[in-house]
């Protein structure tokens, strides 16, 4: 396939997974251009794309968002469109069969990518299929029996959402009751199931192909997260964990997935079995590992979503090597009881690279940094479980 200038707007110029996938595109020669909705936007100070579009405040959830897109899209400017953050995936692909008339959309479908936006899908899905979950509630399943049969303590998130937002962890079932006893608490919204005690988590990353073949494949484990309870990944390595990636694999056929997935399993502490924890369907702020591994997932998406051959990597054998999200690991410092006892110590930087920081382009790292110390007490306000 001949990349050289095909045109692609890139969304989500606000976040930090774009400028991996934007180096990806840039290497097979793509013209690249970059939606943001503010001259603070990580993408809007970076020297990596050729073009940069702002419209002040858009946003995925802003009635202008789909519109604006639907205009860019008429305009003959681009030959795809690449959403990359979970809400622009989610909204763009609602309206997929109106951008189709006019472009590609490189991303996961969307009969494919609402099933994993789905949490409470993708857990009935992997008890169907025999993927090792904890004990979680099934959608038909009545929550008296669900009591009946589970050890607390238990966790409750949201059937769909963003992140940690929402996860709550009940140690009794009096404490469980007297939140269902809240008019305003619909359980029915939620994912139940037992509070798995891990040890560490493991992070299966893999793309499938248009025809289910999957063409890459490394593990990670998250060595620290944030909140330090049941966070997202601060620190991040490739290890050797060929069984979970066999489950991912397994659990994404079953879902007819297409795309680049991340499925996160937790260690039973207890047992050593891994235990589903959740898919993202979209691309990770760590995705800068995959290109780590000599993976470019921006080269296999425009390729699958042109129905084209796939280029293949074997499974990732490069292990010991880290990624780390500096601005929420300094959190981590500062709430941690373990931050002076953590191994990898939290000064240390062997075979490690900060997800953000190039040294040829500096300016997003620091002007995400910055922001997130200014506004670190809303952030936490957002995260507390």
């Amino acid at each position: 396939m001949d990349f050289k200038n095909l045109r692609v707007l890139v969304l989500d110029g606000s976040g930090k997974q774009p400028h991996a996938m934007i180096k990806g595109l840039k290497d097979i020669g793509c013209h690249v251009t970059v939606l943001c909705s503010s001259k603070r936007n990580t993408c809007y100070v970076s020297k990596l794309p050729d073009k940069k579009l702002l419209v002040e405040g858009i946003k995925p959830e802003s009635k202008k968002y789909i519109p604006y897109l639907l205009k860019q899209a008429k305009s003959g400017k681009y030959d795809m469109f690449m959403p990359i953050g979970e809400m622009s995936t989610n909204t763009v692909t609602q309206y997929e069969a109106e951008f189709n008339k006019y472009l590609k959309l490189a991303c996961a479908p969307r009969d494919t990518y609402i099933k994993a936006f789905n949490k409470q899908i993708t857990f009935d899905t992997a008890m169907k299929s025999g993927i090792p979950c904890p004990y979680t509630r099934h959608s038909s399943q009545d929550i008296e029996d669900f009591l009946s049969n589970a050890k607390f303590p238990i966790i409750i998130k949201p059937r769909q959402g963003l992140g940690s937002i929402g996860f709550h962890k009940f140690e009794t079932e009096a404490e469980f009751r007297s939140y269902l006893a809240d008019p305003e608490f619909n359980v029915d919204e939620y994912v139940v199931q037992e509070f798995v005690n891990f040890e560490k988590r493991i992070g299966a990353n893999i793309f499938v192909d248009q025809k289910g073949n999957i063409c890459s494949s490394y593990a990670v484990e998250v060595y620290r997260w944030f909140p330090i309870d049941a966070g997202a990944g601060v620190l991040i390595k490739t290890v050797d964990a060929h069984e979970v990636l066999d489950y991912a694999g397994k659990l994404l056929k079953a879902l007819g997935w297409k795309g680049f997935a991340n499925v996160g399993f937790m260690i039973d502490k207890e047992t050593g079995a891994p235990r589903l924890l959740e898919i993202n369907g979209r691309i990770p702020a760590s995705i800068k590992m995959a290109y780590m591994c000599g993976f470019n997932i921006s080269r296999q998406m425009i390729e699958m979503v042109s129905d084209e051959e796939v280029i293949r990597y074997n499974e990732n054998k490069n292990f010991e090597m880290y990624v780390r999200h500096f601005d929420t690991d300094i959190a981590w410092f500062l709430k941690s009881p373990d931050r002076f006892k953590a191994k990898p110590s939290w000064f240390s930087w062997k075979n490690t690279k900060e997800v953000l920081f190039d040294i040829r382009d500096p300016r997003p790292f620091f002007t995400h940094l910055f922001q997130q110390i200014f506004n670190y007490k809303t952030t936490m306000k957002k995260k507390k479980h």
